[in-house]
């Protein structure tokens, strides 16, 4: 399950670290109804990271059997001063909580993000993963992103898969997730359960 919001108008006023956290309380609070499987993705800043006793409370708070993990999720455009602080912040979790890195390919700034920090997972952004059923340059691409992961033991995500041809192309290429509408809308976390049973019934 992934949580996504918006906070930049909050972070220009002062505000954005109290609206993040208010956030995140309510993202974790509504994955009760989640099975067991699986993991709770959530958008955060550098700024609220660092803040290391502030997401542990947050998180440890609503902790029970599910989620087993927690992927807090960096976006390209996230300006970051110390990588060493920010890494040493993930790893103050433990286990159970990983880092994403968002919107690779996107621009210069989420590389750097992937060298520097080592995140568990990288999300291939939409701009690749359009069309790479049809374009050689995108599939090369990705394939050169596919052995970077593999020699770095990071899990690629392909973001806004929107046809079952793109989904096709990536698992050819290797790419071992995807998400999009293919897969998907997004919805309140009691409708996904719901859906998913019936899906599985």
């Amino acid at each position: 399950m992934h949580i996504k919001g918006g906070t930049s108008d909050a972070h220009r006023v002062g505000l954005g670290i109290e609206l993040e956290a208010a956030t995140l309380e309510a993202a974790v609070a509504s994955a009760r109804s989640m099975p067991p499987a699986g993991w709770l993705d959530l958008n955060v800043s550098p700024q609220l990271l660092l803040d290391v006793p502030l997401v542990a409370g947050i998180l440890r708070r609503e902790l029970r059997p599910w989620p087993a993990r927690f992927v807090l999720e960096l976006a390209e455009h996230a300006p970051i001063e110390d990588y060493a602080a920010l890494r040493g912040a993930i790893d103050a979790h433990g286990p159970g909580v990983d880092l994403a890195v968002d919107d690779a390919g996107a621009g210069f700034a989420s590389l750097r993000h992937i060298l520097e920090l080592r995140p568990r997972f990288v999300k291939l952004d939409i701009g690749l993963v359009s069309g790479v059923d049809r374009d050689p340059a995108r599939q090369a691409m990705i394939a050169g992103m596919v052995h970077f992961a593999a020699e770095t033991d990071c899990v690629l995500v392909g973001e806004g898969v929107e046809s079952e041809a793109e989904r096709r192309a990536l698992r050819r290429l290797r790419v071992p997730l995807g998400q999009g509408y293919l897969f998907g809308r997004p919805g309140a976390a009691e409708d996904l359960v719901r859906d998913g049973r019936h899906a599985r019934g």
